[in-house]
């Protein structure tokens, strides 16, 4: 599913050269876009509408000491893809306290 959306990461390295990651842009570009909204909207609203989406993202930015919110926005929407993907698959509703503790 990231390859489809263009959010899987590319990897390079050659002899003792490791680049640092990337993601690949190869997939759809709406879709992208759209999922980096929903975050955004995720995040805005996480102060009276809890989510372990931006639980996550919250944690992540926290951990890191860059300054960029890309690569964390990036992780959560491979998250929220994960999330949908499983909702979907077990045909289940949302529901943050069982989503907190997995």
């Amino acid at each position: 599913l990231n390859a489809f959306i263009g959010i899987d990461l590319r990897h390079y390295e050659s002899g003792d050269y490791l680049a640092k990651e990337h993601i690949t842009k190869r997939g759809n570009p709406y879709a992208r876009k759209i999922l980096f909204r929903c975050i955004y909207n995720i995040i805005s609203a996480s102060r009276t509408n809890p989510c372990h989406i931006a639980d996550f993202y919250e944690k992540r930015k926290k951990q890191s000491q860059a300054t960029s919110t890309k690569p964390h926005m990036i992780a959560s929407m491979h998250r929220l893809i994960r999330t949908i993907h499983y909702l979907i698959t077990h045909n289940k509703l949302y529901d943050y306290n069982i989503a907190k503790n997995r």
